[in-house]
């Protein structure tokens, strides 16, 4: 392996690594190709806690790569360049190399020979062998074996100084990677990073964090990300050191200064959260409930034959979450098999839309969006979905029409013959919203702007119970979840 010169591990922070991204290829610029190297390259490198100083997309031009060789040499520990290292005439990265470090071209016979083993010896490959093969002389060869079909090959990652030429095609770049990651990051120190979530505005910390940025001047670097949308924390700040000592220290100075209670624990790998349900179920009464009855239901029907109605709502939500967690224990394997439905009659919010949008692609649901009256649109689906026999429902027993109701409740002689299955009928509005919340579940920004119960837009509006006059004089509301008298819940509707 080569070892880098002094010179060139260079950083804003002197003994941090950093890399520089250099995807070469008319084709990205162009559109043609969509890039899928850079997001590997920038998530890989992230997840060894490795610094990106920089991201650039250049064209298949001597002079332009060379340029940004040049600059990304001096400035990054080490630069990984993608494409362009192939037999054809706009493959120039080689020569770009070559030219920015003032070095010449050769034939590589090493190179050569495994291009021959490979490929055979042609005479009329020849010419793309040679160029395949002509490298700057100062190349240093990284072989990586892999099967390509059923063949085995070697494919070489090259280096000059602190450059490594990546190839384009994200498969070979992929296993190019791995050979940087493995044979020279193994023997470099990482930046070390920790991300802290904290539920106040960016407006609200800035006089601590600008506080803390003073104290750890030097060691700590500090990222400040605020995000409008997410229902359980308003900034993401993420530290930076080359020391976890130092990250520490930081780490205690936000706690001693921010307010109690402003950071949060965030959890990640929401769908890991199935066992906590169950967990949860041990000391509270209702969830116990209703996990035996999904449970019992899951005994009764096949996944096939079930459908879960999802509009998007807080009830739903809930209720989502509860099968979820009731399929993953007893047949987690068919989770696929079970239908959902979502019934829109009318405009809806935005919010609405793209929080069911999220959800799909969250708990990976089988969603069928229907459009029109419900009972009508209700009708169509289990026409055509024959195969349905009952339908998991997110109806509470403060819901119209619900209150003498049961757990297992066949439709109305006026709507289509279907079990509805009523798993939360009995929790109330409080007990809903402390299931979502204990499990961080996502649930539809409306709720955290004053909305407590959500329909069509033209009848929904912000509950006038929430609505207070903060510190500057201007009219907010509370989220739904600290809504106190919740007989007013539906206040919300018109």
């Amino acid at each position: 392996m080569q070892k880098i010169p002094i010179q060139y591990r260079k950083s804003h922070n002197t003994s941090a690594i950093c890399v520089g991204i250099l995807i070469i290829g008319d084709e990205i610029l162009k559109g043609l190709t969509e890039d899928t190297n850079t997001p590997f390259l920038i998530k890989s490198l992230n997840e060894l806690g490795v610094k990106i100083n920089k991201v650039v997309i250049v064209p298949d031009d001597v002079d332009a790569i060379a340029s940004e060789v040049l600059h990304l040499s001096d400035k990054c520990t080490f630069v990984l360049s993608s494409g362009g290292v192939g037999p054809t005439h706009d493959d120039v990265t080689y020569e770009a190399v070559a030219k920015a470090f003032g070095d010449d071209l050769e034939i590589n016979e090493e190179l050569s020979s495994m291009v021959r083993r490979y490929f055979g010896k042609q005479s009329d490959q020849e010419m793309a062998i040679r160029k395949f093969a002509s490298i700057p002389k100062s190349a240093v060869l990284h072989f990586t074996n892999f099967k390509l079909g059923d063949r085995k090959m070697q494919f070489p990652l090259i280096a000059v100084k602190n450059v490594y030429m990546l190839p384009g095609v994200p498969l070979l770049l992929q296993r190019s990677f791995e050979v940087f990651r493995n044979k020279v990051m193994l023997h470099s120190n990482p930046l070390c990073m920790k991300s802290i979530f904290i539920n106040i505005d960016e407006f609200s910390i800035t006089p601590i964090l600008n506080d803390a940025v003073k104290t750890f001047s030097g060691s700590v670097k500090f990222g400040s990300y605020p995000t409008f949308t997410d229902n359980y924390y308003k900034v993401k700040l993420v530290l930076e050191s080359i020391e976890q000592d130092s990250i520490r220290k930081a780490i205690d100075f936000l706690c001693s200064k921010l307010p109690a209670g402003s950071i949060v624990n965030l959890q990640h790998n929401l769908l890991n959260t199935s066992d906590k349900v169950y967990i949860l179920s041990k000391t509270n009464v209702k969830i116990a409930s209703s996990l035996s009855i999904l449970e019992n239901m899951l005994r009764t029907y096949a996944l096939s034959e079930l459908c879960l109605c999802f509009n998007g709502g807080k009830d739903c939500t809930a209720l989502l979450h509860l099968v979820y967690s009731s399929v993953q224990k007893i047949n987690p394997k068919e989770w696929h098999n079970i239908r959902a439905v979502y019934v829109r009659n009318g405009e809806s919010f935005r919010e609405v839309e793209m929080f069911i949008q999220s959800t799909i692609k969250r708990y990976d649901l089988n969603l069928t969006v229907m459009e029109g009256d419900l009972k009508e649109a209700v009708n169509k689906f289990l026409q055509v979905n024959t195969q349905i026999k009952a339908m998991l429902m997110g109806t509470r027993r403060s819901d119209p029409g619900a209150a003498h109701l049961t757990y297992l409740s066949m439709t109305d002689n006026s709507w289509p013959s279907v079990m509805r299955i009523l798993p939360i009928l009995d929790w109330t509005y409080t007990e809903v919203w402390s299931f979502i919340r204990t499990l961080q579940l996502p649930y539809c920004s409306l709720y955290d702007r004053g909305y407590t119960s959500v329909g069509l837009k033209a009848q929904t509006v912000r509950n006038p119970l929430l609505k207070y006059i903060n510190d500057k004089g201007h009219e907010m509301y509370k989220p739904a979840y600290m809504l106190e008298d919740t007989d007013y819940e539906r206040d919300s509707r018109l």
